[in-house]
């Protein structure tokens, strides 16, 4: 394991690859598909082959962090996966959500290090044919946007003529203590990557707080834990004439896009600003059809920053 607490996406990844295995996200799927669309998009666009498989399934972290049951299955589920990526593919696994980002790789590291939980795991999924050796390495895709950023500069196709972004990195992401892009105290790689796109990054003043959301607003907190807490995110990205907010979690985006109306039934607000994913932005920017973006699943309009951009509606 790095045990280097910041490093560079050269680093991190190494040379671009030219094929990889995109890891499905059930909240993406669910909620907001044309985010899963809007990564492969980008990826064909800056060269790089997506594979996936039918038979991956979810990471099975939203029942594991509530206690829904003992590691073991999610142990197993993980081996399983990743299984599938070494035994077809021979790929380094990339996903697009920092719950499955953050759990797989914690799931990784815990059979990586105990052979008893490996072996554990190995003779559950031997009965459909699997067998996981931990060759495959795991990585988010906002890493590889931030290691292909001179290339999407040069795709740049409708520059966001100075779009004010506010952008919100995820915990699970700046959680982490070893190996990551950037300092989870100040980060900045996403800003960048906005600036790259022609847009005016935006540092509010809440940009590291965490959505409050995912499993904990749908399972375990109370919304009068919740929903003041966003609210105070909210209010700080307001203050800065926030335009849009971008997320890498599709967990974040609901809570940050789904909740919007529901601050405003309890007296918060109102807030009226936009969330996407950082990769439906990116390829906004770089011409990929809007249709094929997904954003009339969005409950807060996105039509308004299309308009600004001369994009039209979107719908």
């Amino acid at each position: 394991m790095n045990k280097q607490r910041v490093i560079t996406p050269c680093e991190r990844i190494g040379e671009p690859p030219e094929k990889l295995f995109l890891f499905r996200s059930c909240t993406g799927s669910m909620e907001y598909p044309g985010t899963e669309n809007a990564v492969k998009e980008v990826l064909k666009l800056l060269g790089i082959e997506v594979i996936m498989d039918p038979d991956q399934t979810c990471c099975s972290g939203y029942i594991l962090t509530c206690s829904g049951y003992t590691p073991e299955p999610s142990l197993t589920i993980t081996a399983r996966n990743l299984a599938i990526v070494e035994q077809k593919y021979d790929l380094d696994t990339y996903v697009f959500c920092n719950g499955c980002f953050g759990y797989i790789t914690e799931l990784a590291h815990i059979l990586n290090a105990s052979q008893d939980y490996k072996d554990m795991a190995n003779q559950l999924i031997a009965q459909w044919g699997y067998n996981y050796q931990a060759k495959t390495r795991i990585f988010h895709v906002q890493e590889l946007y931030y290691l292909l950023i001179d290339k999407i500069r040069e795709l740049l196709v409708h520059p966001l003529h100075g779009l004010r972004v506010a952008c919100h990195y995820g915990c699970h992401y700046l959680g982490r203590q070893y190996g990551v892009l950037d300092d989870g105290d100040l980060p900045t790689f996403h800003e960048e990557i906005i600036t790259a796109l022609g847009g005016t990054p935006v540092f509010y003043k809440e940009r590291r707080m965490c959505c409050g959301y995912a499993v904990g607003r749908g399972f375990t907190h109370k919304e009068s834990v919740v929903q003041p807490h966003l609210a105070r995110k909210f209010d700080s990205a307001q203050e800065e004439g926030v335009e849009l907010i971008t997320t890498v979690c599709p967990g974040c985006n609901v809570a940050l896009d789904r909740e919007q109306p529901n601050l405003a039934a309890r007296g918060f607000g109102p807030y009226a600003i936009p969330v996407i994913d950082l990769g439906q932005l990116i390829a906004l920017a770089l011409g990929v059809p809007i249709w094929k973006l997904g954003f009339n699943a969005n409950t807060v309009p996105v039509s308004g920053v299309l308009n600004q951009l001369g994009l039209g509606k979107g719908d």
